[in-house]
Parts: structure tokens; C-alpha cells; sequence
């Protein structure tokens, strides 16, 4: 057994075991699935750190007690927390992918108040962000729970000086068992991101300060002074007793350094499992076996823990961890299928972490107090303002100016720099973009699946459905064809057809259900269905050469019938057209400043594949649909006779379409027409 070194080196190294956990965790989650829980040793840490603080201004007033422990913590939390949001948030806009930027501005916001663990919608579940990798301030959900626990545990001290060593046990007992039971009898997503139900395992960690504090020195003794004539007698006994305490301390310390290992391997094996276990049960395993870990790691150093590797890990630990999740993010965005690359990933990340800590991290921990409170508030400053970055821009720019009916704003003043701004709005706008604000939905906090227009007061029952481009669509369907209707039911499915179960997920299977049952419930005179094609422009399975033989098909005609089974009318369908490379859409204006010529733009923004093959199934289903289906075409509208290629832009490069692939708010007003002519009709044919 080696002696102690002055740095407890061996909570750095519990700490380094919990950060490796968490990288393997995000990086390798298939091979990994219980990495997670080096969250939860975190917060064990987080709580024995608290608990240390705390105590050392235990004689200070309240008031002081409170001060100092919120400027220690928030010292050395909030400048590199605050410079890497900077980071993040200037990466986003210049290498993440447009339809990334508006959630993330949204996320942002909640991150730099330490709110990332508000309640959350489906769409916002931390897991399916794990999968997603879209958010690039997921993974700031436990640094709000831990600032949220900062608010509360100074007081709840306080509270607890008051009792002696007994009653302070059962007090913190009991806090803890409280919040355990909460987290137990909570969803799972309560249980995960509230600070109420993670209590119970900083407490651990605070315990088990208290334990170690209270216990040092414990095998210690005094010596009562002897008289002259006892002395020669009581030196004999000293002796001995010294013996015997150093053979009772020998064998102590190996009992504790062989816990140390046994508690150490129950640690990692869990987190190392490559079979998924139960969270209800390794959870609180893990958070006492780290707090038993960290409570006899105080005074006894070991070999394994206290390796450099492991130290140093723990050392740059805070910055990995703020660090790692966007480089991640960017790989699931932009690499998702390369392997190489997400190894790179992981390297860059350690290496960043690394230069961040060695640089900036060490220089502003050696700053005064007033120096690091101008730096976090600059930074927060600097924060604040490039997540209103768009609105600033729009305020300076004039992009808030409103045309009464018009969607896109464009006038016939704006230049080519106008057009390379808004079709960066548009595309960043997208998501809120696809809410109106005539409809009330069934979902909260999404623009898809079902909602009902207000406000109407014809004389037909209309339903709209398809996928997202129902939604985008639905402003300008209203403001055409809203007089005829005395009801529009609008149903939007993300990333499903209504024809047929896109691509075979179990997500589609049910939309695809969804929207017959509505029709069939609903019966409505006239349906419309916006979808961009996705299965239905497949090729044909090997060996078939019909559409009689055609599953796809087959079943899209099955779905069709059954519709108009339940529609009095007519149903209008959107025929295909071609998808685009979405990567091209922002070069569009840049490409004609450099003088490409339109043509050369055509052909590398619009993707031909696969649109021909859908047209066909709807042209052939128009034929079986007992003349109650007629198919709306775009293809005019985007078709450039000149160049005989697929145009969808114009001459001044304002996008017709935005990187999600909906159309624009500009391509919007470009086919407005279209429908304006539809809908002008249906008005003519109700008068006889």
C-alpha cells in the first residue's frame, strides 16, 4: 500500500471512469448501453463535492455560508460553460446543417438558464435525441439539474447544522428516501431530468463527506501522562499498543483497499455491460456502490484509480463533457454511416477537451473574482445575442416587413443578397413555418397529425392530408379554398405517405391506418393530399414488369378506394416531382455570383431519380380510381422550357423550395396560382 498523495488523485480517477462511461455511452451506444450511468457517479461527486464546500464555511453567518458557496461553485462552472455555448452556437451557423439552427436557438435558450431539464415534449425525449442527434444542447440536461440542486442544498444545510450528528443522519435520510420514492414513482422522463428525483443521489455523495469527515482520525489515540515511578511500565505498554495498532491498521487497510477493488469492478461492470439492464435496478446500485467507493477513497489511495490515465480524464472531464455532444451531433448530421469518421470524432473531442482545458480552463480558474464575473458576463452577453442572431439580422435588414396575403415577403426591389438571406430564413423558419394559426391542434407542441380549421363558413365538408407538406401547404390552401369549405380537417404525417406505409416502420404501418379511419369517420365532400413521394417512386420489385403485379402499387390502389369509398366527391392528389440535393439550396445565390449558369445549377440542385416512377403509379391510379381521383401537377410550374431542365429557382435566386424540403414561403407563392384556379372552379361548378 502506497501512501496518499496530497491530491486525492483517486476521486479524479472516479471521475474519469464516469466521463469514459459517458463517451462510450454517446459514441457506442449499441455496444454500451448502460454508459449512462456515469451521470449518475457524477452526481454522487457533484453531492460530496457540495458537502465539502459547505462544511469548510460551516462557522461562517448564513448569509456568508451562502455568498461563498455560490461564488465558489458558479466560478468555476459558468466561464467555460459560457464559452462553450460561444462555441456551439457559432458552430452552428457555420458548419451544422440549416435545419438544425432553429432548435438549436430554441435549446440554446433553455441551456444559458440552466433549464435543459424542463419538461419535455415526445419530440424532445432525451433518448430520442441520443438517436436523432440533432440537439446540440441535449447533453446540458444535468448541469441545470446540478445548478437547480446548487439553489437548494445551501439552505437545506442550513437547516441541517441545527441537529446533532444523529438527527442530521436521519434528516438527509429521509430527504433522500423522499426523493428516491419520487423518482421510483415517476415516469420515466420525469424521473430522468427532474431535480427532485435526482436529490437522493447527490445526498449520497453528501453523505459519504460526512462519514469520512467524521471518522478522521478515528485511529488515533491519546496518551494520559504517567508519574515518574510508572513510566518505565507505561513505555512498555506504549510499545505494545503500537504493535498491536500498527497490525489492526495494516489489516484494516487491506480489508479497505480489497472493498476498493471489489467496489470498483461492481462499478464498471454494469456500466460496461453490452446487454441493456434494468435502470430501476443498476441506478441505485451504482449510486452506492460510487458513494462507498468515494467514501473510502478519502483516505486510502488505489492503484486503479489513481492511474494517470484515469486521473487526467477526470482532470479534463467538465470540458469533454460540454465538448463531446456537439462534435457527436455534427457526425450523426453530416456522417452518419462512417465509421472512420465517428472514431475521428471521438479523437477530436479528447483532443479539444484537452487544449480547452490546458488553456483556457486553467488560465481563468487562476483569475480574481472580478475578472471572472466581466468574462462570464460578456460571454453570456455574446450568447444572448447570437441566438437572437436572426432576429437582429431581420430588424437590420428589413425581413419583418409584412405583404397583407403574400407569404414570402419578396419584393421586386430585393437583390441577390436578399435572396441569399431569406433562403437561409426560410429554411432555418421551416419547422414554424408549417403552424397556422387558424387550426387547433390535437398535439401539443407540433404543427403535425390532426388539427381543424376555424373561421369557415361554406358549404363543404374538406379534408387535407399527406405528410409535412400538408402543413406547408395549409396557409395558403386556406386563404384559396377556405370560402368554399364549413369545415377542413387537416391531417399531416412526418415522413409518411397516406398511400402507403413509407419505407415499412412501424411509424408509418400506424399513420397509414390513421388516415382511413379519419377519412372513413370524417366523410368528407372533397379531399386534397399534399405528399412529396418517398416508397412510391421505388422501382419495380425483381420479375415484376406491371402494376398488377405491383405490391406498392396494389396496395396504394386498396388505400385509394377505400378512400373515396368515404368521399362524396372528389379527392385531388399531388402528382410527383423531383426531390433535390438540399445541400445545393443555400449555394444557389453564391453559384450565380460566381457566374454558373442557371443550367449548370439545375442540374446539380434537382435530383431526377425515382419522381418518373411515382408519376406512373399515380397516372395508373387516376385510371383505377372510378373517376373520382384527378392528380394536380407541378411539373409546369418548375419545368424551364429554355433549358429543358427542372428550374426551382428564379432569376434572382430566391429558393423555390428550403432544405427540409418543403417548399418555401416564395415557392409557395409561386404555385399559389395553381390552386387559386382549383379551388375558383370548385366555386363555379357549386353555382349549377
Amino acid at each position: 500500500m502506497r501512501e496518499k498523495p496530497p491530491k486525492n488523485v483517486d476521486l479524479q480517477g472516479i471521475r474519469g471512469i464516469s466521463i469514459i462511461s459517458v463517451l462510450v455511452f454517446h459514441f457506442f451506444p449499441t455496444q454500451f448501453p448502460n454508459g449512462y450511468l456515469g451521470v449518475d457517479q457524477f452526481f454522487v461527486l457533484s453531492g460530496y463535492l457540495m458537502c465539502m464546500l459547505l462544511q469548510r464555511s460551516d462557522q461562517e453567518s448564513p448569509c456568508s455560508l451562502v455568498t461563498l458557496f455560490y461564488s465558489k461553485r458558479l466560478k468555476r462552472i459558468l466561464p467555460l460553460y459560457l464559452f462553450v455555448i460561444f462555441l456551439e452556437l457559432s458552430s452552428l451557423y457555420m458548419v451544422f446543417p440549416t435545419t438544425s439552427v432553429k432548435t438549436n436557438q430554441k435549446s440554446a435558450s433553455q441551456a444559458l438558464i440552466f433549464m435543459s431539464n424542463r419538461p419535455k415534449t415526445a419530440e424532445e425525449d432525451y433518448f430520442q435525441m441520443l438517436s436523432i442527434g440533432i440537439d446540440i444542447f441535449t447533453h446540458t440536461w444535468s448541469l441545470s439539474v446540478e445548478v437547480q440542486f446548487y439553489l437548494l442544498i445551501p439552505f437545506l444545510y442550513l437547516i441541517g447544522r441545527n441537529f446533532n450528528k444523529n438527527l442530521q443522519f436521519l434528516y438527509y435520510l429521509t430527504l433522500g428516501c423522499t426523493s428516491y420514492i419520487f423518482h421510483a414513482n415517476s415516469s420515466s422522463t420525469v424521473s430522468f431530468n427532474s431535480v427532485f428525483a435526482r436529490i437522493w443521489q447527490f445526498l449520497i455523495g453528501f453523505l459519504a463527506f460526512s462519514f469520512v469527515s467524521e471518522n478522521d482520525g478515528c485511529c488515533q489515540y491519546k496518551l494520559v501522562t504517567e508519574s515518574d515511578e510508572d513510566l518505565e511500565e507505561s513505555q512498555l505498554l506504549e510499545e505494545k499498543e503500537e504493535e498491536i495498532e500498527e497490525i489492526d491498521r495494516k489489516i484494516g487497510e487491506k480489508s479497505l483497499y480489497f472493498c476498493q477493488v471489489l467496489l470498483i469492478f461492481a462499478t464498471l461492470l454494469p456500466i460496461f455491460c453490452s446487454i441493456p439492464l434494468s435502470s430501476k435496478v443498476v441506478r441505485p446500485l451504482i449510486t452506492i456502490f460510487t458513494g462507498f467507493l468515494i467514501g473510502i477513497s478519502k483516505n486510502y489511495s488505489n492503484l486503479i484509480l489513481s492511474n494517470r490515465f484515469l486521473v487526467y480524464f477526470g482532470d479534463i472531464s467538465y470540458s469533454l463533457y460540454l465538448v463531446h455532444w456537439p462534435i457527436f451531433a455534427l457526425w450523426k448530421l453530416t456522417e452518419n454511416d462512417d465509421e472512420i469518421a465517428l472514431f475521428l470524432s471521438l479523437f477530436a473531442s479528447i483532443c479539444i477537451a484537452t487544449i480547452i482545458h490546458e488553456t483556457y480552463e486553467k488560465w481563468y480558474l487562476q483569475l480574481c473574482s472580478a475578472s471572472i464575473g466581466i468574462l462570464t458576463i460578456s460571454f453570456f452577453i455574446a450568447n444572448v445575442g447570437l441566438i437572437e442572431k436572426n432576429a437582429i439580422i431581420d430588424q437590420f435588414f428589413g425581413g419583418n416587413s409584412k405583404i397583407r396575403g403574400n407569404l414570402d415577403n419578396v419584393t421586386a426591389d430585393m437583390t441577390m443578397t436578399d435572396a441569399q438571406r431569406l433562403n437561409h430564413q426560410w429554411s432555418v423558419n421551416d419547422y414554424d413555418n408549417l403552424y397556422t394559426n387558424t387550426c387547433i391542434y390535437e398535439g401539443v407542441g407540433t404543427p403535425l397529425g390532426w388539427c381543424r380549421h376555424t373561421g369557415l363558413h361554406g358549404k363543404l365538408k374538406i379534408m387535407t392530408i399527406g405528410n409535412s407538406w400538408t402543413a406547408n401547404h395549409a396557409k395558403m390552401f386556406y386563404q384559396e379554398c377556405g370560402f368554399l369549405a364549413k369545415s377542413i380537417l387537416q391531417g399531416s404525417a412526418y415522413g409518411c405517405e397516406p398511400l402507403y406505409p413509407s419505407h415499412g416502420i412501424d411509424l408509418c404501418k400506424g399513420n397509414f391506418t390513421d388516415f382511413e379511419e379519419h377519412v372513413r369517420n370524417e366523410k368528407p365532400d372533397y379531399a386534397f393530399m399534399f405528399t412529396r413521394f418517398m416508397t412510391i417512386g421505388d422501382p419495380f420489385p425483381e420479375n415484376v414488369t406491371s402494376f398488377d403485379e405491383d405490391p406498392i402499387y396494389q396496395i396504394m390502389k386498396s388505400q385509394v378506394l377505400k378512400f373515396i369509398s368515404n368521399i362524396k366527391y372528389k379527392i385531388y392528389i399531388l402528382d410527383a416531382i423531383p426531390r433535390l440535393n438540399i445541400e445545393f439550396i443555400e449555394r444557389i445565390v453564391p453559384m450565380m455570383w460566381r457566374g454558373a449558369p442557371a443550367q449548370f445549377i439545375d442540374n446539380h440542385l434537382v435530383e431526377p431519380k425515382l419522381y418518373q416512377m411515382a408519376r406512373r403509379r399515380y397516372a395508373q391510379l387516376e385510371k383505377d380510381c372510378l373517376g373520382k381521383c384527378i392528380l394536380v401537377d407541378y411539373v409546369p410550374e418548375f419545368w424551364n422550357k429554355t433549358t429543358q431542365t427542372f428550374r426551382f429557382f428564379d432569376a434572382k435566386g430566391f429558393s423555390y423550395f428550403t432544405t427540409p424540403t418543403h417548399l418555401s414561403p416564395h415557392g409557395i407563392e409561386h404555385i399559389r396560382h395553381v390552386w387559386t384556379d382549383i379551388c375558383t372552379n370548385l366555386s363555379k361548378n357549386l353555382l349549377y
